[in-house]
């Protein structure tokens, strides 16, 4: 693989919630740095450095690449570092993997038998968990939004109905009017900032706010790659390309497309990382 194709596919990934993303960008930094000739410390410190950049929103690559970065910088440059770095950028996505099992193994604990579980975008995890409720041969339905723009639903969709779950598939706006038909909402988690809030994917908020209207749980799955020292003013949100909302033109219309977006600590019942629940304290 070659590097410039290592960072578009990083760009053009639209449809990868930041764990999986996380793991498919240090996968192909792994092949892409086996193909090539030994680089120095400097030389990775950059490609961390640029890798970073390109998907703000998405704190687990740039944690991943730091911490394999830490340990890089403590090698010695002699025959066998090339090895080590690889080796330790192996590890590196081992730990993501890891992280995300303990996630899931964690939430499992919320779920009940019979139980309608609303889900907006397109969450590693949220899959991986449905699927081990599937396996454990627990009785629950889904019902996912479109999530446009990007309609990850419709993947998250698609697989749900490979694995034979029920699933229901509603419009983004439709959030607020099926609330009182669910019994929990699990979302993924793209970034967990300082100031207890966290970031995902727009309409999370308005999932939020109507599930705190109804009293229904809210969980967030965001195992610890997720945590940034940035606080809700600090964090970069993506936009993307305007023309993904099929806009029409206009001298005086601005189209807008914001892909993320911070959602308050406050409005969720709680946060399932690697080492557990951790409800949130009522306000």
């Amino acid at each position: 693989m070659l590097y410039q194709q290592l960072k578009q596919q990083l760009q053009d990934n639209r449809q990868s919630g930041a764990s999986e993303l996380a793991i498919e960008t240090l996968s192909h930094l792994h092949e892409f740095l086996q193909q090539t000739d030994t680089k120095t410390s400097a030389e990775l410190a950059n490609i961390v450095v640029e890798l970073s950049q390109i998907r703000p929103s998405m704190h687990a690559v740039t944690n991943a690449l730091k911490r394999w970065l830490a340990q890089v910088i403590t090698l010695h440059f002699n025959g066998e570092f090339r090895l080590h770095y690889l080796k330790q950028l192996a590890d590196i996505r081992v730990l993501l993997i890891q992280a995300s099992d303990h996630v899931v193994g964690h939430a499992c604990q919320l779920i009940q038998p019979g139980q309608t579980i609303l889900t907006h975008s397109r969450s590693s995890q949220v899959l991986a968990l449905f699927k081990m409720l599937k396996q454990q041969q627990t009785d629950f339905r889904v019902v996912v939004t479109v999530s446009a723009p990007g309609n990850e639903g419709f993947l998250v969709a698609e697989q749900l109905n490979h694995w034979q779950i029920p699933v229901s598939v509603i419009t983004d706006a439709q959030m607020g009017k099926i609330m009182s038909d669910i019994d929990i909402n699990l979302v993924g988690c793209d970034t967990w900032l300082a100031d207890q809030c966290f970031v995902n994917k727009s309409g999370s908020y308005l999932q939020a706010l109507a599930a705190k209207d109804w009293h229904k749980p809210f969980w967030v799955l965001a195992d610890s790659f997720k945590n940034s020292d940035q606080t809700s003013k600090e964090v970069i949100l993506e936009a993307m390309a305007a023309d993904e909302i099929g806009c029409p033109y206009g001298a005086f219309i601005q189209p807008i497309n914001h892909y993320f977006e911070i959602i308050p600590e406050r409005l969720i019942s709680g946060r399932v990382d690697e080492n557990g629940l951790h409800p949130c304290c009522p306000n």
